[in-house]
Parts: C-alpha cells; sequence; structure tokens
C-alpha cells in the first residue's frame, strides 16, 4: 500500500479512483501483448486423435516356409480428428499418405487424403475404409506369433500412420509431419453390434528445424 501512496504522492496528483484505472489499462494492455505473441510469433504443431475404429475382419495366412511370404485379409475403418491449435496461423498440408501396420509390417497403403488448408482453431475429421484379400505382409517370425497371440483373444495392435509436408501461413518453411495412431481394435462379426472404441491420442512427430 505504501508503494501506490508513494506513486499518487509523487508528481503526479492522482486519486485512487486514478491508479486503479491506469493499472487496469497497463494490464490489459499488457495481457493484448501476451495474446499477440501467442497469436504471430509461435506456432503450435496440430493434434490429432483417433475418433473410433472398426475392425471387421483380420485374418492371417502364414508364409512358408518364409514368413515374409504371408498374406492377409482385413476390413478396418477409422475415423481421425486433426485439430488446429493455432490462434492466427492457418496451415497448408501436401496430400497425406496413410498405412495400416501391425507388429512394425505394413498391410495397407491405399488410403490418402488431398492436400487441404487447416483453418485456424479449426478441427478436419478423415473417414478411412481399407479392406483387401490375401495381401501380402511382409510378417518376421515373432509377428506371426503374435498374430497368432492377438488372435486367440480376438484384440489387435493395429497402428495407423499418416505422413505428409505441412506449412504454416506466413512462413516458407515446408516441414514433414508424422500423425502415429496406436489401435487397440476388438475383431467384431458384422451382425453383432461393435464394441465401443477407446478415444486414442495420436503422436505427432515433426521435423525440428527453423520455421517447423
Amino acid at each position: 500500500m505504501a508503494f501506490w501512496e508513494d506513486w499518487c504522492k509523487g508528481d503526479c496528483d492522482c486519486s485512487w479512483k486514478t491508479c486503479a484505472i491506469w493499472t487496469t489499462v497497463i494490464a490489459v494492455v499488457g495481457g493484448l501483448i501476451v495474446l499477440l505473441i501467442f497469436a504471430f510469433a509461435l506456432v503450435f504443431p496440430p493434434k490429432a486423435t483417433a475418433d473410433d475404429a472398426v475392425l471387421l475382419r483380420f485374418a492371417l495366412a502364414p508364409g512358408s516356409p518364409a514368413p515374409s511370404n504371408s498374406t492377409v485379409s482385413y476390413n478396418v475403418t477409422a475415423t481421425l480428428s486433426l485439430r488446429n491449435p493455432n490462434l492466427y496461423r492457418g496451415i497448408s498440408y501436401d496430400p497425406v499418405a496413410t498405412a495400416f501396420s501391425f507388429n512394425g509390417s505394413r498391410f495397407d497403403e491405399s488410403a490418402a487424403v488431398p492436400a487441404f488448408y487447416h483453418k485456424p482453431r479449426k478441427t478436419a475429421t478423415f473417414h478411412f475404409t481399407v479392406g483387401g484379400v490375401d495381401r501380402p505382409v511382409k510378417l518376421t517370425a515373432a509377428g506371426v506369433s503374435a498374430f497368432m497371440a492377438e488372435n486367440a483373444t480376438g484384440k489387435f495392435e493395429v497402428e495407423m500412420r499418416l505422413d505428409t509436408v505441412m506449412r504454416y501461413k506466413g512462413r516458407k518453411t515446408r516441414c514433414p509431419l508424422a500423425v502415429i495412431c496406436p489401435l487397440e481394435l476388438q475383431l467384431v462379426d458384422p451382425e453383432v453390434a461393435a464394441t465401443a472404441f477407446q478415444r486414442t491420442k495420436c503422436t505427432i512427430l515433426r521435423a525440428k528445424k527453423s520455421g517447423c
């Protein structure tokens, strides 16, 4: 309190009301400066979640004599949400390549998303449906064993990965970006109601360079 008394008794002949007004003005201006720094100077990577996924078919024919000659039949649907958390900067994305893998081995790379512009503070939602019969999959012996073990429970650990290049509005740097979503999928019978999917946070991998 002594500080405010000395300040108001100095060269400035002001009342407590005037002091309070100036304090409020300074606080508001300071807040606006911080907000502008967050909006224009700082950039944040997108955030992603796997909102839904269903596994209707997942059958493996182990390769003989080598497990790398295995084939897989599958049907997967998945929904991904991608959010731009930035207040001002939109994000431009190149075409997005999408792949599904099991035990580190990709079994589908057919899905894709066209290039698009992501507005600030907006969420983009993508739906993927992939399927195939007797598609080659280069599993190791350990991968085949993992499939058999998970097949016994009816629950499979599948990874969905998106790869693209992005660029923030107002910047020239092109930034490679990967979105990795671990999916725990319960194999379901099409005639039976699907088990509720647990919404999953995805990992964002981006280039560690200036402008990204």
